[in-house]
């Protein structure tokens, strides 16, 4: 039989085999579903009898749609996961499939003697896209209890915080600011031009400097640049990340319930990270347009190039600033919140 493919874009493709984790969440995001705790080490999710109904329904999902199955679920106690994935063409599409779960699911919650819709707004939809994107899916569900439980252990470190100062310049920050006020810290600057040597050779230098205490400060644009951040912060080592348009708009619905994805959770609820993204108001500033242009100058001369001005609102500007508010950092003895 010939396999079947599809993208996105094209009618129908909700029907046809695909992967995708399916997010529902409870209204109001209260807890409907379970409770948080902590047993034998690990978290865990003592599901209330509405949870029960949500697992009991997944079972009747997959007995009168028998060309799909669950490759991981997870009930929280304000949401649920469910990792689905449709095996061959079905008659309804995903999307109408999970939808008549929920009807389900609010029948059996009106029986209970809930009045109210027991969901909030329509289901999170995250298709399969891309390679490795599975394994991290099904990892995120796993571990959902667990990030769960160091966020209510650690809330000040995932605190977006808005109106962060840091000589004299603004950013919104979550994370770790103790990391502001370390004496020794390191920049990461890396051409994307780099060979693999350059590359290795400053990973090498950033681990020794990182391992004798000093925060490493980086965009993260490059590749090299990756590659050092994340060792970094595989090895449980302070981190200083930069970003361009890395969190939610303030007043955005996702601000409130906003987390940093993947591995970043992790080094965030140890202590090792702070993130943060420059204002507007920062990337205009006296001091990081003129730094800014004064190394577009340097790259211009080093090419034998005549210096052109680019605008400030560019994405080039944006990236090149963020080295430069880095470089401002890492010389700076001053932080104020």
């Amino acid at each position: 039989m010939e396999k079947e493919t599809h993208t996105w874009q094209e009618p129908g493709a909700w029907r046809k085999p695909c992967i995708v984790h399916v997010t529902m969440v409870a209204k109001d995001r209260q807890n409907l579903f379970g409770t948080l705790k902590y047993s034998d080490n690990k978290a865990i999710v003592e599901k209330t009898p509405l949870g029960w109904v949500l697992v009991n329904q997944q079972k009747k999902m997959l007995t009168l749609c028998p060309e799909i199955k669950i490759l991981a679920d997870k009930v929280m106690p304000d949401h649920h996961h469910i990792v689905l994935q449709v095996m061959r063409t079905m008659k309804r599409s995903i999307k109408e499939l999970v939808r008549g779960y929920m009807q389900g699911c609010k029948a059996e919650a009106r029986k209970m003697g809930f009045e109210n819709n027991i969901y909030d707004d329509v289901p999170f939809f995250r298709p399969l896209c891309h390679k490795g994107q599975l394994k991290s899916m099904i990892n995120y569900v796993y571990a959902n209890a667990d990030r769960a439980w160091q966020l209510n252990q650690n809330p000040e470190l995932f605190r977006l915080h808005r109106q962060t100062v840091v000589c004299g310049l603004t950013f919104t920050s979550l994370g770790n600011h103790f990391l502001l006020d370390w004496p020794d810290r390191q920049l990461i600057e890396i051409s994307r031009n780099a060979s693999d040597e350059q590359v290795q050779l400053q990973l090498q230098n950033a681990l020794a400097l990182a391992r004798y205490g000093v925060v490493t400060y980086t965009a993260a644009i490059s590749k090299g640049e990756q590659l050092i951040a994340r060792t970094i912060r595989e090895q449980g080592l302070p981190l200083v990340v930069l970003l361009n348009d890395g969190f939610p708009k303030q007043g955005s619905p996702h601000e409130k319930y906003f987390k940093p994805g993947g591995t970043y959770f992790e080094t965030c609820s140890n202590g090792k990270l702070l993130l943060l993204e420059p204002t507007e108001r920062t990337f205009l500033s006296e001091p990081v347009q003129k730094a800014t242009e004064i190394s577009l100058r340097k790259k211009a001369d080093s090419k034998h190039l005549t210096y052109t001005p680019i605008p400030v609102t560019s994405q080039r500007y944006k990236f090149m600033a963020l080295n430069e508010i880095g470089r401002l950092l890492c010389k700076s003895n001053e932080y104020n919140e």
